[in-house]
């Protein structure tokens, strides 16, 4: 019988939706993190960054921490120029939402243990972009933080947008961001709604992965939360994330196929 691990793996690659969770729910954040790293083990994808998600209180007494972290594969990362317009895809018959995030892109490799927040600025760059969030189960965040960690971290991809000049960290309520799906606001917020700012989730990450033997390297992306929320969307439908005094960039979702993911 195909473990959960296996499940998730196979039902991306196959662009196969799942009606349940494919086993026993992880109890706890050991037993999640067990599975994701054995779904590190077994996809042939290639690693280039994290998300980090906040954990929401309801969830807390199971799953005892402020923050998740999941992978973030090469293939679904692209960079986008203000203005510009990327297609974006998603599962079908799964969950399917767009999120506008600050994405850290690290400069060289971070330091091997924690570090503070105010020192990642010294190795990285901090930009506006969106974090596409997807998975063949439809269901993955009513079962809440186990079953994202098991499943990607809900993760279908990454949005890099224009850098953010360094002159603005820190002043988080002045990073304002918006989401409109169709032409209509979905909404609005600003990096304060990352607890501790966007800096504030690398350093999580970066203590989380130490515990893991695992480390951020130069180059790496980590999408750091969401700031406006997080919205459902439709295969065929359009969005727009904009950063106003940054920049702003279009989105166009389709179907993951297995096709694509083969070629992956």
């Amino acid at each position: 019988m195909p473990s959960t691990a296996e499940e998730f793996v196979g039902a991306r690659r196959e662009a196969r939706p799942l009606a349940d969770f494919p086993g026993t729910l992880p109890a706890g954040l050991d037993e999640a993190y067990a599975v994701q790293e054995e779904v590190l083990r077994l996809t042939p994808r290639r690693l280039a960054g994290w998300k980090v998600a906040g954990i929401p209180p309801a969830f807390r007494a199971r799953y005892d921490a402020p923050r998740l972290v999941g992978p973030v594969f090469a293939d679904v990362v692209q960079d986008v120029a203000d203005g510009g317009r990327v297609d974006v895809f998603v599962y079908e018959g799964g969950f399917a939402a767009v999120e506008a995030e600050f994405v850290v892109r690290l400069t060289a490799d971070a330091p091997e243990g924690p570090v503070a927040a105010a020192e990642i600025p010294a190795f990285a760059t901090l930009h506006v972009g969106s974090e596409i969030a997807s998975s063949p189960l439809a269901s993955i965040n009513d079962l809440g933080p186990g079953a994202v960690i098991a499943d990607h971290g809900n993760n279908a991809g990454a949005i890099v947008g224009p850098a953010i000049a360094p002159a603005a960290f820190g002043d988080w309520e002045a990073l304002v961001s918006r989401t409109l799906i169709g032409g209509e606001l979905a909404g609005q917020g600003t990096a304060a709604r990352v607890a501790g700012g966007p800096f504030e989730s690398v350093a999580f990450l970066i203590a989380q992965l130490a515990g893991r033997g695992r480390r951020l390297r130069a180059g790496d992306i980590v999408l750091t939360g969401m700031t406006t929320g997080v919205h459902d969307v439709r295969i065929g439908e359009e969005a727009r994330i904009e950063f106003p005094g940054v920049g702003g960039f279009g989105l166009r979702v389709k179907a993951r196929t297995a096709e694509r993911s083969a070629a992956a």
